[in-house]
């Protein structure tokens, strides 16, 4: 690319998927034997420096959203973090045909990257929290992202983070997702009004978005594309499920060719009241895998 954007493609016998340097974003991954991608980017994507990858699996990282604690929304910039609009270093040496490491570290960062870390945040002279990032990505007949943060400074780091991954679908009023019947959810929708999931399925009728207290496994069931999506995930307290329910303006043939219905998100997610804190030598991995039936 031009502008200097890197895509790696992991091709085997057993699948294949794409993943860009730029936000160590799994752009897409389909296993052997499939017609139509599991993980789903719409039919233009645009690399731009400082604006995070439409589809795929975007990083959310440090904050989701724009950040919660205390009870509120801090309104921080950009919106789910600064992660997915950063340049990731690729592991070359381990780098093979269904397997890519990228990592993220706080001491490469810029000043302004980490605003709340700044010695103005944190006090003057007070030791500022840092960070070591991992992500790895395994593609084969199942894809295994995982994401692994460790706290390699002197004071405790605490973040929000979500694998926030699109899933393609035959047509987003068509398919169910289960596994999280009698799930307690927040529905940011209505103010994240506290819910409680009475179906036994996630259906889509409408805008979807909500944060389900669950860390079970998932099942995304598509009778247009006569396949089940299994999703199972791990170091994950929650699990968000989106739609626009409408043309949401962000995908370039949105209007036109009403791709928001050609997808489901559904991410292991620890955000909100469930955010990270990590002591100082600490770690913690967030950890999802999808396979089909």
């Amino acid at each position: 690319m031009s502008n200097g954007f890197a895509l790696r493609n992991l091709n085997n016998s057993h699948g294949s998927a794409a993943v860009s340097d730029y936000g160590a974003h799994v752009l897409r991954w389909r296993p052997a034997g499939q017609s139509e991608d599991v993980v789903w980017s719409p039919s233009s994507v645009i690399l731009t420096d400082n604006k995070a990858i439409v589809g795929g699996v975007p990083i959310v990282f440090p904050w989701f959203g724009p950040g919660f604690a205390d009870g509120h929304g801090l309104g921080k910039k950009p919106n789910h973090g600064f992660g997915r609009i950063r340049t990731w270093k690729l592991d070359a040496e381990s780098f093979s045909h269904e397997y890519a490491h990228y990592t993220l570290d706080s001491a490469d960062l810029e000043s302004g990257d980490l605003p709340w870390l700044e010695p103005a945040q944190v006090g003057e002279g007070a030791p500022v929290p840092q960070f070591h990032a991992d992500f790895e990505v395994h593609a084969t007949d199942t894809l295994t992202v995982t994401f692994t943060v460790a706290n390699t400074g002197t004071v405790p780091f605490s973040y929000e983070a979500a694998l926030h991954t699109y899933f393609h679908v035959s047509d987003v009023a068509q398919v169910r997702l289960s596994g999280l019947g009698g799930a307690n959810y927040a529905d940011a929708t209505d103010g994240f009004k506290p819910c409680v999931q009475s179906d036994p399925d996630v259906t889509f009728n409408g805008t979807v978005d909500r944060v389900y207290e669950s860390d079970g496994t998932l099942e995304l069931h598509d009778a247009g594309l006569q396949r089940t999506i299994r999703i199972a995930k791990s170091g994950s307290a929650q699990t968000v499920v989106w739609n626009p329910g409408k043309p949401y303006g962000t995908f370039v043939n949105d209007e036109t060719a009403g791709e928001w219905r050609e997808f489901i998100c559904a991410e292991a997610a620890n955000c909100r009241e469930h955010a990270v804190v990590l002591t100082p030598g600490e770690s913690h991995a967030l950890s999802q895998s999808l396979s089909v039936a």
